[in-house]
């Protein structure tokens, strides 16, 4: 059997950990992982994979070989803290991004599938300006639409909508929500949650993510795949489901809409979610249930 070479940009990171892990299970994949470790983390590697360390704007230096795939995700992804580090925002998903499908472009790589944000959706498609992550990642689309258009490139672009699950930096300064909830929540302190609370997000369980982007990679075709739960709940939502105290604090709160829900990747695909966050929420108390008494 043939091998094909599967390089996933960002692939020591939550998201792209998982794909990786589903990757491997497939032995004619000679997956390669691409990262910076600026939210990675070598805790993320699975066995079966080839780690490389290094930025994307390297990628033509970092990555001799051709692949038939590329998965991108090695980008900046938090929205609150962009606002101070919109130097790194720039370099990683700007310069970083066009070497990437300048490199898919000259090496006539098979397809070019890339992670974009629900961002853009927000405030009737407006969402792109609120903050410097929302507008690079939406920019980004742009550029690899036009390169379609332009060169032909094929390319699937995939909107990811707040993943949890496993792996999940519930740590520091780029701690996503339902971890850093859950850190909370076993250290007996309060959730904080950014006023007013109302915002509402589709949180997409990651290995649900991580298996619609493979399936998009397989068989999708230019824009639209949006992977996402229907069901949106609110930020003080999610916190009184894990119960206790809630200290509510100023600070950027994101979109307040959870966004629009096409069904391109339902329709096309028969990608579905399989993990309720609620349900998930449940189970993660009851499993540990002990540190609380």
């Amino acid at each position: 059997m043939a091998t094909r070479i599967v390089l996933v940009t960002g692939g020591a990171g939550h998201v792209g950990s998982h794909i990786i892990e589903m990757l491997v299970k497939d032995t004619s994949n000679q997956v390669i992982s691409l990262d910076n470790y600026f939210a990675g983390s070598k805790d993320n590697h699975i066995d079966g994979a080839e780690y490389r360390s290094g930025h994307t704007k390297d990628i033509e230096t970092l990555v001799p070989e051709t692949p038939d795939i590329v998965y991108h995700l090695g980008e900046y992804a938090r929205i609150a803290p962009s606002f101070d580090d919109i130097q790194e925002v720039y370099d990683m998903n700007i310069v970083g991004t066009f070497a990437v499908v300048e490199f898919c472009r000259t090496r006539k790589v098979g397809k070019l599938v890339y992670a974009a944000s629900s961002t853009k959706f927000a405030i009737e498609g407006n969402g792109r300006h609120q903050n410097p992550y929302a507008f690079t990642k939406a920019t980004n689309v742009d550029l690899i639409n036009n390169y379609g258009e332009w060169y032909g490139l094929k390319y699937a672009i995939c909107y990811f909508y707040n993943a949890f699950g496993p792996r999940e930096n519930g740590k520091g300064k780029y701690a996503t929500l339902i971890a850093k909830f859950e850190h909370a929540y076993l250290n007996a302190k309060p959730l904080t949650v950014v006023k007013p609370g109302t915002q509402r997000r589709n949180f997409t369980y990651v290995k649900d993510l991580a298996r619609g982007i493979i399936q998009v990679g397989e068989k999708g075709q230019g824009d639209g795949y949006s992977l996402n739960n229907t069901k949106g709940f609110s930020v003080v939502e999610i916190a009184e489901a894990f119960g206790g105290k809630i200290n509510y604090i100023d600070g950027y709160p994101g979109r307040f809409d959870s966004g629009d829900n096409p069904i391109k990747a339902r329709k096309e695909l028969g990608w579905e979610t399989t993990v309720d966050i609620l349900d998930y929420i449940k189970e993660f108390k009851n499993s540990h249930s002990f540190t609380i008494e």
